[in-house]
């Protein structure tokens, strides 16, 4: 990259906190187009939100896999395709074992689907548990999943957002176990390629909520997997936005998976099959397993 490419990018890099304001114009023409469907946006955002799983009152304390070693938290944030939108995997699929879950504070094992997300179905994450051996650098991971379904980048920033004040206090519980957070794992875009999101202001918008995540005192860094697929509508401002992010030096975002190689056979609609959450499972492992093994 140019010098004067590097330099036309760092100044929106380094004032990410203050874009956050820049979201509520993205926030508006949301509203606009929802309200088209005959649903306020925040009657439709406090729906999702709704939907959210909570921690099974069945669920065995973490304690069990722990063993007195302190664990480091993986935290996972997007929207149905980071949640429980996956098609189930059948009953006659060999089980994977629970991973421990922290959510609102509290930390119990748990599979699919998972607390702090959306959806009745499958997720990517057991799987990526599983792959990495529950284990990041010789410690335990506990997984945070903040994952809602049709989430788009406005809703996460926006500073009157449900979601916002959601998140926020989900990391505070997160900063609150005094647990190191290792990695942050994003896997957002289809809502906004639906919503034809322009490049710079996914990109602004994406920088601003990392920085407002790091503001909060989780300053880990960001994977981010191009998930953009969802037809009949084009990805491409949003892929642009993360190229874009994962050029800048010192960003603090890391490159995450393509998931939109994920096409049609692997897919219902926009959401991932059995086949197709075990692919993307497999992207994602790829994509941490230097991090996750480095001593």
């Amino acid at each position: 990259m140019s010098e004067e490419r590097k330099n036309s990018l760092i100044p929106w890099a380094i004032g990410a906190v203050a874009l956050l304001s820049c979201a509520g114009m993205i926030a508006a023409g949301v509203a606009m187009l929802r309200q088209s469907r005959g649903a306020t946006p925040a009657d439709d955002l406090a729906r999702r939100i709704a939907a959210i799983h909570d921690m099974p009152i069945t669920a065995h304390d973490c304690g069990a896999v722990f063993k007195g070693e302190q664990p480091v938290v993986v935290v996972v944030m997007g929207q149905s395709n980071a949640a429980n939108h996956a098609d189930p995997v059948p009953p006659s699929a060999a089980p994977l074992p629970p991973m421990p879950v922290l959510h609102l504070g509290g930390c119990g094992l748990s599979g699919a689907p998972v607390p702090g997300a959306t959806g009745t179905g499958g997720s990517l994450w057991p799987a990526v548990n599983a792959a990495l051996g529950g284990r990041w650098q010789g410690r335990p991971i506990v997984w945070a999943v903040v994952a809602v379904d049709g989430s788009s980048i406005a809703e996460w920033t926006a500073p009157d957002s449900a979601l916002r004040a959601y998140w926020q206090t989900q990391v505070d519980r997160i900063k609150g176990t005094r647990w190191p957070v290792v990695a942050v794992l994003w896997q957002q875009g289809e809502a906004d390629a639906r919503d034809r999101t322009a490049m710079a202001d996914y990109r602004d918008a994406l920088a601003a909520l990392r920085a407002g995540v790091a503001a909060r005192g989780l300053d880990a860094p960001w994977w981010i997997a191009r998930s953009t697929y969802c037809p009949p509508h084009d990805g491409g401002q949003v892929r642009e936005a993360v190229r874009e992010l994962l050029a800048v030096p010192g960003s603090g975002f890391r490159e995450g998976p393509d998931t939109d190689t994920l096409g049609a056979p692997l897919r219902n609609g926009c959401h991932f099959t059995v086949d197709g959450a075990a692919r993307a499972s497999a992207l994602w492992v790829q994509a941490l397993k230097p991090a996750a093994e480095r001593p």
